[in-house]
């Protein structure tokens, strides 16, 4: 799949961890980006930055304009909530980024940044504000079946930054039920052998299909969303698909997104069905 992103919409509602957002867009210049919309609130609501005392939404774009010279930047500006207007944006670009402050709970989306990345229409990277630790392995966590469309992603950051992908299967024990302890809880061993299976054989199947890329497989016990968040700390970026999102209704996409200290790309389930629609509509006409 032809992962290249050509439209790019920024959320812009508060300044600095946008900074670290657009920061991430600009490394990614010469890829094919063409135009970033940078989508702003009401200005009556949105505040202002600098000695020019510029709005949000401008000093973004400016920056934006800056760290990409010849893309066409606009800036976008809706009266409803941040989160409903980026929603709106994402069936009108290839991919959603908003910044996000790890110094409290919550984005700069009136806190909804797992709301936004797993209904959007697109593919969504969330960037907390630095400082970023390390720039270190891609990270895709895996899940059953694989998520093409995260593969893919992954692999063609690590290939673009020529950086190692690490398939990272965390597992958690299940939970006693209302019947008792369910037959793999009864058989730790099982459980652990199963998910170390399911781990060689993605890792397998990935390494067949892309063997110009560097893996590293590896098996964590421990919450799934909470340790997939520790794991940020040596990742240049992590990449969740449709399995990730959808778990006990986003409670692993919450857990990450409120944990981590790298961009975090989620690829949710109407993504799929977006590029499908698209995918389709140019068969047809072919």
């Amino acid at each position: 799949m032809d992962e290249q992103w050509t439209s790019v919409t920024l959320a812009a509602d508060a300044a600095h961890p946008h900074d670290e957002a657009v920061r991430w867009i600009a490394a990614r210049a010469g890829t094919g980006i063409r135009q970033v919309r940078v989508v702003g609130v009401d200005p009556a609501l949105e505040g202002r930055v600098g000695t020019d005392g510029k709005r949000v939404a401008e000093h973004v774009a400016d920056e934006t304009r800056s760290a990409l010279p010849g893309v066409d930047v606009e800036v976008v500006r809706h009266a409803g909530p941040a989160a409903a207007a980026l929603l709106t944006e994402s069936d009108t670009t290839d991919l959603l980024v908003i910044g996000t402050f790890r110094s409290r709970r919550g984005s700069t989306v009136g806190g909804e940044a797992a709301r936004v990345a797993g209904r959007a229409a697109v593919p969504t990277v969330v960037v907390p504000d630095g400082p970023h630790p390390i720039d270190g392995d891609v990270v895709l966590a895996v899940e059953d079946p694989l998520d093409e469309r995260a593969v893919a992603i992954a692999v063609d950051e690590a290939r673009r930054t020529n950086r190692r992908l690490t398939l990272l299967r965390a597992w958690e024990m299940p939970v006693l039920t209302r019947t008792g302890l369910t037959d793999f809880a009864e058989d730790p061993d099982r459980w652990r052998l199963q998910n170390k299976a399911l781990l060689a054989r993605a890792s397998t199947e990935i390494a067949g299909r892309y063997p110009d890329v560097r893996l590293r497989s590896l098996l964590v016990e421990g919450r799934p969303g909470r340790a997939i968040a520790a794991h940020t700390r040596h990742a240049s970026l992590v990449v969740l698909g449709r399995g990730h999102v959808r778990v006990l209704s986003g409670s692993v996409l919450r857990d990450v997104l409120h944990g981590t200290v790298s961009p975090v790309c989620v690829v949710p389930p109407s993504a799929h069905e977006a590029a499908a629609a698209t995918a389709a509509a140019a068969e047809a006409i072919g």
